[in-house]
């Protein structure tokens, strides 16, 4: 259920069960030719809608905006910097605790390492000032890892991220028409970082479908339902 779907005394009402409050967070960013910029922020709100049907629990609005390190140059990319991403993502949690909220999950589909610890170290700060809070911080390709297929040499935009695009917005993706490649450029860093995906993606995209999409992403939900109730106990 979305949490500002309901009225404010249904709100109140449904808080006092103390539901798992999930807090998806997308991006705006460029992912090629054949993906469209809100890719990093359907994949993990559809996550957090099936996993909150599962467990009676509430999704919170999500935020689609985060820090961007290696597109941040390319055209429809929209970037937080890093401070400010931690401290957006931090007031929104401690604000959802003073709503009575004590067990939350922070679902990030955007996965770049540098975004991923500005949400870490926003949550430890919460968890710091809220000790009696339980808070788990993640991305839906941290989950993905796990699924049996060969994954080698996949990465942003890639085969896996286009076929869950396939899944969940149809008539918003489409196949690549070829391979994308990463060049590395090393220890160097530059001011330039698009050109290391030349096509704006990784991965063999071309060879997605929405049949592996599915999978995919099924498979995400019954391992994030897992992780849920390993966590935070019963629920």
């Amino acid at each position: 259920m979305r949490l500002d779907e309901l009225s404010s005394v249904e709100f109140e009402k449904y808080m006092k069960n103390k539901p798992v409050v999930i807090f998806p967070i997308g991006a705006t960013e460029a992912h090629g030719a054949h993906l469209p910029l809100c890719t990093d922020s359907v994949q993990p709100e559809r996550i957090a809608d099936d996993v909150a049907e599962r467990i009676g629990g509430l999704v919170a609005p999500p935020l689609r905006y985060a820090f961007h390190s290696s597109t941040r140059n390319m055209p429809g990319t929209l970037t937080l910097n890093l401070d400010t991403t931690k401290m957006v993502v931090q007031d929104i949690l401690e604000s959802l605790i003073q709503n009575g909220a004590d067990k939350l999950v922070v679902l990030s589909g955007h996965a770049g390492s540098s975004h991923l610890v500005a949400l870490k170290q926003a949550c430890a700060a919460v968890v710091k000032k809220y000790p009696e809070i339980k808070i788990m911080v993640l991305s839906d390709y941290d989950l993905v890892r796990d699924y049996p297929i060969d994954q080698a040499g996949d990465g942003h935009g890639g085969k896996i991220e286009t076929s869950r695009l396939m899944h969940i917005a149809p008539t918003l993706s489409r196949r690549a028409e070829a391979k994308g490649h990463y060049v590395s450029h090393g220890y160097m860093v530059i001011p330039n970082p698009e050109t290391s995906m030349p096509s704006g993606y990784v991965g063999a995209a071309h060879e997605a479908d929405a049949e592996l999409g599915k999978k995919l992403n099924d498979f995400i939900t019954e391992r994030l339902v897992e992780e849920i109730k390993q966590s935070f106990g019963e629920i």
